[in-house]
């Protein structure tokens, strides 16, 4: 791959802008944040997984030297309701009732001037709960199914009647199991409050959703409200939802009067901001004997936290648009469990969907006695299913071809345990890949000045894949990403490694 201007990009080392900074520990990251009189926040979590609290008792905690404020649901200001965002519905405010959902739910958050100080106060909170019997298993017949309304199903020609029909039919269950991101950098927030306007250093991938939530919950003009992420120390789609500790982080600044930090700990991590559900998928497919698909039937159940009002999770989305088959039905549905709510990750649900279309292509194949990848070329599908309306651009079958010849395809074996390597067994295998697509609003404003220097103000973010990397000195700054209506103003917070302006400048060499 080359530049506009002949140079090659591809295959040679080039310079990542941050790179110096991130290896020498130069990088400022949210925890990095500071102001003058910062106090630190604290989360006292669940025990238990379901149930109510008949009482808090923080009267030892709040006794404790250097704790101005332990915020439970008794004290807590009353908070408006987060609105939907592209991604589905915000998790509920924590402390709005004593209802118990699951295990690790926020029940109280203590502040204090110290960091140790927070820390061994919410060691003395005491809360006395009367414990419910949770519902904790995909299977369990008492979980409430729910249809995934953010999903449309899938509903093409007569799929009964194909399979009834069909010369073979391969019918399986699929299973995924929950997995929970555990990027290196913990989610942290610093919020400052002057007056009616909100400063919010937080660990973000979308910073103007974490601005419309902040606006929205306590009631402000958005351009009151200013997030900025300066470096992620990874996100995997964690980061793409405003969880409840950012809006607790803000409301314990306001009730102390003072900036407040809270940064999460590892164990945190796996209740605080999301996982990737678990899913029970059935995937029926009816086909000829030539290998022709006549019939596809998908049915997926992945779990959904009991505090959440819905979300996105299109495990079946992409199934109905694979392949080239007249009968396709699709059903996506979501069990409520007592579990923290679960989020995107990483090619959120195609990821569990592709897995289980793709693995019963794969065992029909071998039940036919037709190659993999011959099986899939035989129901390539030409335009869209669901529209008949051409590709705007499509090299999958190009790319079944090359990835067959650099892997050496054709010397394969496919009976199980008949390729070595030494003392090694060998397999191949392939899949094929369906992903959704969409696009978001978005905006930039640069300016340029008389010296030729261009300020460029963006509320992109980069978790590491190199959306900063540009060929032109970079001077990175404390507040990568912020809104056009604060980008101008003078940096009032300090981070560690040292003091930044607020925008990025390119210089003209």
């Amino acid at each position: 791959m080359t530049t506009a201007t002949g140079k090659k990009v591809i295959g040679d080392p080039v310079d990542r802008v941050d790179g110096a900074l991130k290896v020498t520990g130069a990088a400022p990251y949210p925890s990095d944040f500071t102001f003058p009189g910062l106090t630190h926040a604290v989360l006292v979590q669940s025990t238990i997984a379901a149930g109510t609290i008949r009482g808090i008792n923080a009267a030892t905690a709040e006794a404790t030297p250097g704790v101005l404020a332990v915020i439970t649901h008794e004290n807590a200001p009353a908070l408006a309701e987060a609105p939907v965002g592209p991604l589905g519905p915000p998790p509920p405010f924590p402390l709005r009732d004593n209802q118990i959902q699951h295990y690790g739910q926020h029940v109280a958050v203590v502040v204090a001037r110290t960091r140790e100080q927070a820390v061994e106060a919410a060691r003395l909170v005491e809360i006395d709960y009367e414990e419910a019997c949770p519902v904790l298993s995909i299977d369990d017949p008492g979980a409430p199914v729910l249809v995934n309304t953010w999903v449309q199903d899938v509903d093409r020609g007569d799929v009964t009647a194909a399979l009834a029909c069909a010369e073979v039919v391969y019918d399986q269950i699929f299973t995924t199991a929950a997995v929970t991101p555990s990027p290196m950098g913990l989610f942290a927030t610093v919020a400052r409050w002057e007056g009616n306007r909100l400063t919010v250093h937080d660990t973000s991938q979308d910073p103007m959703l974490a601005r419309k939530t902040l606006a929205a919950v306590f009631n402000l003009p958005e351009t009151d409200v200013r997030v900025l992420v300066p470096y992620l120390g990874g996100g995997f789609g964690a980061g793409l939802r405003t969880w409840s500790h950012v809006i607790l982080t803000a409301l314990a600044a306001r009730v102390v009067g003072r900036p407040v930090k809270l940064a999460l700990t590892r164990p945190q991590m796996f209740t605080s901001v999301g996982h990737r559900p678990q899913t029970r998928q059935r995937v029926r497919l009816g086909a000829a004997r030539d290998g022709r698909l006549v019939a596809v039937d998908h049915e997926s159940t992945s779990t959904i936290g009991a505090l959440d009002d819905g979300g996105v999770e299109p495990v079946t989305q992409v199934t109905g648009n694979a392949y080239c088959c007249p009968n396709v039905a699709t059903h996506d549905r979501r069990a409520r469990l007592h579990i923290p709510s679960p989020h995107w990750m990483r090619a959120p649900g195609t990821a569990q969907g592709n897995f289980a279309v793709e693995s019963a292509l794969d065992e029909l194949s071998y039940t036919l006695g037709i190659d993999p990848i011959e099986l899939r070329l035989r129901n390539y599908t030409e335009v869209h299913p669901g529209s008949g309306r051409p590709w705007s651009s499509k090299a999958l079958r190009e790319c079944y071809h090359a990835g067959a010849e650099r892997f050496g395809w054709a010397r394969r074996t496919p009976e199980t345990g008949s390729m070595r390597d030494g003392n090694w067994l060998v397999g191949y295998g392939m899949a094929g890949v369906t992903f959704t697509s969409g696009q978001a609003p978005c905006q930039a404003t640069v300016s340029i000045g008389r010296d030729g220097t261009a300020h460029v103000r963006s509320a992109a973010t980069d978790l590491g894949t190199g959306t900063t990397r540009s060929r032109r000195r970079l001077r990175p700054n404390c507040s990568d990403s912020t809104s056009a209506r604060y980008a101008s103003r003078s940096a009032t917070a300090t981070c560690r490694p040292r003091r930044t302006p607020v925008v990025r400048e390119w210089r003209r060499r």
